[in-house]
Parts: C-alpha cells; sequence; structure tokens
C-alpha cells in the first residue's frame, strides 16, 4: 500500500510541474521533419498572455486591443503558429544596431480599425524628418511556406535597415515586408506607410491585395513601393502614392516560379515620384516588365518622372492598358509621358497633352506648386511634396476626371484561403479616376 501511494504521488507531482511550465510557453524536443531530419534540441515558442509587455523570440498568440508592446529582440512566428493583432494596438521596436523584425514563418494578422487603427513604430524620439531613411526596424520578412501576413487599418514607419547577422538579409538593406512563396497571401487594406529606406514590399511570389492604402516617403534614393518578382498575382487598387523614389508599382516576372506575373493596377493616384532615383533608367509611377502580364486603367499619373512604362521584354500580348490621366507641370515631365525607352502606346481614352493641361482638380491641392528644382534635391525635397498632409486629392464636383475612367475590365481572379476580417476586399473599377471615387467606395484615409 505505501508502495503504490508513494507512486501516485510522484505521478501527481510530474502532473502538476507540467501544468505549471505550460502557463507562457509550450517546451518540447525539436523531433525533426518527417524524415528525420530534427536536431534533438529543446524549443520554446512563447505564447502572448494578459501579463506580456515585451516581444522577442518565438512566439505566437494574440495582442490585446489598446495595448502597447515593446519588440526587444527579433520576433518569430513559427510554422503553424499566428500573432494577431487585435484593435488599437501599438508595437514599438527598442533601438537597436540593426532593428528588429517580425520573421514570419506561419501567419500575422494585424485587424485594426478605422476607430482605432494599430501602430508599428519606433520610439518617440527617433520618430523625426532626419530618420524617415535611416530603417530603424526590419518589418516583416517572411520565410518560404510563410502562410499569410495581413494589415487592415495599420501604421508602419521607418521601415528598412541592414539584416543583422544570421537573418536572411544579413549584409544587405531589408524591406519593409518581403515574401518568398508564391502561396503566402498578402492583405493590406486600409493602411500607411511612412519612410522606407528601399523597397516597401517586395513579393517575390504570392497572392496579394493591396487596396485603399497611402504610401509616402518609399525609397532614400532607389526602390520601390512594390516591387514584384516573379510568382505574383492579385490587384493594386485605390491607392495614394506620393513622392516614390523610383516606382510606385512594378510588375517583373523575375524569378524561378511556375507562375506568372499577373497584376491590375487601377484606380490609383500616383503623383510626384520617380526623382530620387537618378537617371532614366527606371519607370516612376507603374512599370511592367520581364515577363510580367496585368492591366493598368482608371490610374491620375501627376507630375511622375516618366508614364506609364511597359518595357519590350515584358508580356506585350497580354498586358491591357488606357484609361490613364497624366499630367506634367513642366515640359520635362510631359515629355516622357510615353518613356523613350519603352513600348508604352497612347491609347485612345488616356488624357495626356501639354504643360498644365487637364488638371483633374483635386479639392485641395497646389498642383503647380513644385519648381524642376524642387523635384530634383532628392531627399532634401519639400515635405509637402512627399506627404498627403493637408492635401486633400478628392476631385471637385466639376472635375473633368470624373466619370473619364471604365468600368469594362475587372480584378484578376485570386484563389485566397483567407476570409472574413482576415479576408480580402476585392474591388471593382470605378468610372471616377483615381484613389477617391464620388461614390465613396474608394480611400478612405486623407
Amino acid at each position: 500500500m505505501k508502495k503504490l501511494s508513494f507512486q501516485l504521488l510522484t505521478v501527481l507531482f510530474l502532473l502538476f510541474s507540467f501544468a505549471a511550465c505550460s502557463d507562457d510557453s509550450v517546451t518540447g524536443v525539436d523531433n525533426g521533419d518527417t524524415n528525420g531530419n530534427g536536431n534533438g534540441e529543446e524549443e520554446t515558442i512563447t505564447t502572448i498572455d494578459d501579463e506580456t509587455t515585451e516581444l522577442s523570440g518565438e512566439m505566437r498568440g494574440t495582442l490585446r486591443a489598446g495595448q502597447t508592446y515593446t519588440m526587444v529582440g527579433d520576433v518569430i512566428i513559427p510554422a503553424g503558429e499566428e500573432i494577431v493583432a487585435e484593435e488599437g494596438v501599438t508595437v514599438i521596436a527598442a533601438e537597436d544596431e540593426f532593428g528588429f523584425e517580425f520573421t514570419v514563418e506561419g501567419s500575422f494578422i494585424s485587424l485594426g480599425t478605422e476607430e482605432n487603427p494599430n501602430l508599428f513604430t519606433v520610439p518617440e524620439e527617433l520618430r523625426t524628418r532626419e530618420n524617415l531613411f535611416a530603417g530603424l526596424w526590419g518589418g516583416f520578412q517572411a520565410k518560404e511556406g510563410a502562410e499569410a501576413i495581413v494589415l487592415k487599418w495599420t501604421r508602419l514607419e521607418y521601415l528598412g535597415g541592414e539584416g543583422a547577422p544570421g537573418t536572411d538579409r544579413a549584409g544587405s538593406i531589408r524591406y519593409g515586408i518581403w515574401t518568398l512563396d508564391d502561396q503566402t497571401e498578402v492583405i493590406m487594406e486600409d493602411s500607411w506607410v511612412y519612410g522606407s529606406k528601399d523597397d516597401f514590399y517586395r513579393p517575390v511570389g504570392g497572392k496579394i491585395n493591396i487596396v485603399r492604402n497611402v504610401f509616402e516617403y518609399v525609397g532614400e534614393d532607389g526602390g520601390d513601393i512594390i516591387n514584384i518578382k516573379g510568382g505574383t498575382v492579385g490587384n493594386i487598387a485605390y491607392n495614394i502614392a506620393i513622392g516614390g523614389a523610383t516606382n510606385a508599382f512594378k510588375p517583373s516576372d523575375d524569378g524561378a516560379s511556375t507562375i506568372q506575373t499577373n497584376i491590375a493596377v487601377y484606380n490609383n493616384t500616383i503623383l510626384n515620384s520617380g526623382f530620387r532615383r537618378a537617371g532614366l533608367n527606371r519607370g516612376a509611377n507603374i512599370n511592367f516588365e520581364n515577363g510580367a502580364r496585368g492591366k493598368a486603367f482608371n490610374n491620375l499619373l501627376i507630375n511622375n518622372k516618366r508614364g506609364l512604362r511597359i518595357l519590350d521584354d515584358a508580356d506585350l500580348e497580354n498586358i491591357e492598358y488606357d484609361y490613364n490621366w497624366l499630367y506634367g507641370s513642366h515640359q520635362e515631365l510631359v515629355d516622357e509621358f510615353l518613356p523613350q525607352d519603352s513600348e508604352t502606346e497612347q491609347r485612345p481614352n488616356d488624357v495626356m497633352g501639354g504643360v498644365g493641361e487637364n488638371d483633374p482638380l483635386f479639392v485641395d491641392y497646389e498642383i503647380d506648386k513644385f519648381s524642376m528644382e524642387d523635384f530634383e534635391l532628392g531627399e532634401n525635397q519639400p515635405d509637402d511634396m512627399n506627404t498627403v498632409g493637408d492635401w486633400d486629392f478628392r476631385l471637385q464636383a466639376d472635375s473633368p476626371a470624373l466619370g473619364a475612367g471604365t468600368t469594362e475590365f475587372s480584378p484578376i481572379d485570386v484563389d485566397f484561403t483567407l476570409s472574413g476580417d482576415r479576408g480580402p476586399s476585392i474591388l471593382q473599377p470605378n468610372a471616377d479616376m483615381g484613389a477617391y471615387p464620388a461614390d465613396g467606395s474608394g480611400l478612405r484615409l486623407n
């Protein structure tokens, strides 16, 4: 009887000890993959709970509504796991030599709301004009096999910077978002980007839906807002891109994916882009190249270094474009409405004229405010050339751009698995040019 009681007490002690250890983390042995390639080392995934204030290491769980968290190290989301940010969350990346990053092997989901958006930023004293291109933290770096990155009503600031030793971008500048798998789903809606050292988003494959966002100050002296590579399909619509270094949106089919890049770019407003990248060997707003296919309609292209650029190595037979509106305050801009090194042709319903012709009549924007010298100042360009600020890019009631577009095309059909509050808003085209159709169906930020 005593022996039995001792055994019973031993079992109860072990069970109690296991339960006590399981409150904050899951501890086990890495037995490897199905081929037995594990290293046998103990690994720990921390589960975010009500007591969590600092983020670092392998983590999963929920960032609670209205709470502030500090990244004190790289945060790794393991395969099969996710971190979900509820509304009103603030994440501050603590100051670090390289800047911390989210390494995404599973999913990262940010579900801000219009009333309570989420913010991913740096300490307040570092949020300065001088740090716009400093690359103070590393954004979201996804691995092959990553499932999803969802950003809704989320503001991202001061992104980029060199990757730390041991990371995938060690010794190279990081992008604000980087994906490597043609099955990774990236949904970005009603969000705001302010300051990125290089490309904000470089998808090397993926299913994307980028709609109703504002992009400001992307790229120091190069880089695109979205620099698309092979295996990427989806839609980019109803965004404002202002002051991009090179291209706003560049679809390319570079890479080894068997899925052809296919992107529809429609109803965007793109202004003042392309001037921080020296020379004329790049685009400035929408740029199709290297085997990519897609569509470009209903875009307002205002005072960009060059017009819609379609290179001879793009999939010319499968790129549809027309009904784009171009405006130039200076002859140098008008001369590049049809870029000299491109196959772009003026389509029957495109709007492009001489200097100062075809003002789309924004509600509040000094369209001819900036001199060519202003455009050519590089990172010292005037702030209001690169930020929305107090400008209002809605169209006046008598704007000639209202109804000047077309609805006779469809968005790219993408097989998303995400749904519900995580899923994409597939927006249909609107005949009102640009990001703000008069019926209110487009961009909701200002």
